[in-house]
């Protein structure tokens, strides 16, 4: 099926919308838009959320409580994959671009023990193919670095790439159940704070939270226990994508605290740089 775009202004007289074409009357004049042409491509979901705990059952499954917070941030469509067998990798719908899902959401939940470890590097493969498409992409795991990447300290290669990670330090809570998160200064939840308690989404286990320095692209999100160096989470922003890795699970937040941390990030996430302005003359001239 093809998008319809009607385009109003001060001077139209009529509009009529047509399923492969979008007219509008100005002044004898009118204009037809093909979109297909022209490039609207529908998504096949506004939001493509993975998990990664098959390998370990038992463990809470936070998907669709991610799915919730997503439609109170305005999403409408969801998909869904979780790992393919017991070795960690995620089993990817296919032609992962960021037409078909313009957000990405990679959770690891509770579990950290799957062998190898939650995400593996043919799952980091898809990801960094997806946002080199212009993707968006929302990575919470608490022990994703240890699990993927062991040696710790300087990143590089897609923690570093993509998700904007300088140096990471491994757990640096051990092992509590409460955690207190705030925003960063200049950041999107600059002057928020929000406390995560583990037993409302965990089944088994307390926070074993990473922390990590921002590459020159990023930036902090969030620090734990108000501490200005310790990054809990990062955003990260170039040309061609936008990424968010946490290292401690934030959907242990009340619902309506969480609920406005996805609401920030997502409605961050589709904000673009704004377009150079131009007349309704130079529209029209464009699609004669």
């Amino acid at each position: 099926m093809r998008a319809v775009l009607v385009i109003l202004a001060v001077v139209a007289l009529s509009v009529t919308a047509f399923a492969d074409s979008a007219r509008v009357s100005l002044q004898q004049e009118e204009v037809t838009i093909d979109l297909q042409q022209h490039g609207a491509p529908l998504s096949v979901a506004d939001v493509l959320i993975c998990i990664d705990i098959n390998a370990n059952p038992g463990f809470a499954d936070l998907s669709l409580r991610y799915a919730d917070a997503f439609t109170f941030a305005g999403a409408a469509t969801f998909a869904f994959a979780s790992v393919e067998v017991a070795d960690g990798t995620i089993n990817f719908p296919p032609d992962v671009t960021a037409d078909n899902y313009p957000v990405v959401v990679v959770l690891t939940s509770e579990n950290w023990w799957s062998a190898p470890q939650n995400i593996d590097p043919a799952d980091e493969a898809v990801l960094a193919s997806y946002l080199d498409t212009g993707g968006n992409l929302l990575l919470v795991g608490q022990d994703y670095m240890w699990g993927a990447h062991p040696a710790m300290g300087p990143c590089s290669g897609f923690p570093y790439d993509y998700l904007g990670m300088d140096v990471c330090t491994q757990d640096v809570l051990w092992a509590v159940e409460t955690a207190n998160v705030s925003g960063s200064a200049g950041g999107l939840l600059e002057g928020e704070s929000f406390y995560l308690d583990s037993a409302l989404v965990f089944l088994n286990n307390t926070f074993f939270p990473d922390i990590a320095t921002p590459t020159a692209t990023a930036d902090y999100l969030l620090y734990y226990d108000d501490t200005a160096q310790d990054g809990i989470a990062i955003y990260n922003e170039t040309e061609t994508f936008k990424t968010v890795w946490v290292g401690i699970e934030i959907s242990a937040a009340a619902d309506m605290d969480f609920n406005h941390m996805i609401e920030v990030i997502y409605d961050w996430f589709r904000s673009s740089t704004p377009v150079e302005k131009t007349t309704w003359g130079s529209i029209k001239a464009d699609y004669r």
